[in-house]
């Protein structure tokens, strides 16, 4: 039997892998999110924005500026206020998908590290993407569905 490699991929690597193989699910969660970056003009910008969808590796948002494809930004939830609250880190974002839409650019972009960026488990939030943007809780339909049966 063959000996697996126990080469340690980097995390731009592993970003890549994820990209090319696209299985992950997309949730229909609205994260406010910070996307900060450099325009084509060589200036500075930070928006708060948005999230369409998102997804452990990547993300959808409206854009009011125009990015490109390939552009590099830095996207970083945004912290709720109050005492205890946590500083969420900005992550870089490698810009995979723009298109014109009414309002603005839709902008798909694909996380370059391995870092988590939204601070909760996807798939115990919300369904995927195309299904019913609903709560999902461990338990909670099980309960629901032993009450419709008295």
């Amino acid at each position: 039997m063959a000996e697996r490699s126990k080469v340690k991929h980097t995390e731009s690597e592993m970003a890549l892998v994820h990209q090319s193989e696209r299985r992950e699910e997309r949730f229909a969660l609205p994260f406010e999110i910070e996307v900060s970056g450099i325009n084509g003009e060589g200036e500075v910008f930070h928006m708060s924005l948005k999230t369409r969808n998102a997804s452990e590796w990547g993300c959808g948002f409206l854009s009011p500026i125009e990015m490109k494809k390939d552009d590099i930004v830095a996207i970083r939830v945004a912290s709720p206020d109050g005492p205890g609250a946590v500083q969420r880190l900005p992550v870089r974002f490698q810009v995979v998908h723009v298109e014109r839409e009414t309002g603005g650019w839709a902008i798909g972009a694909w996380k370059m590290e391995s870092d988590d960026v939204w601070g909760i488990e996807l798939e115990m939030m919300a369904q995927p993407q195309g299904g019913e943007a609903m709560l999902r809780r461990r338990g909670v339909a099980d309960e629901e569905n032993e009450k419709g049966d008295e």
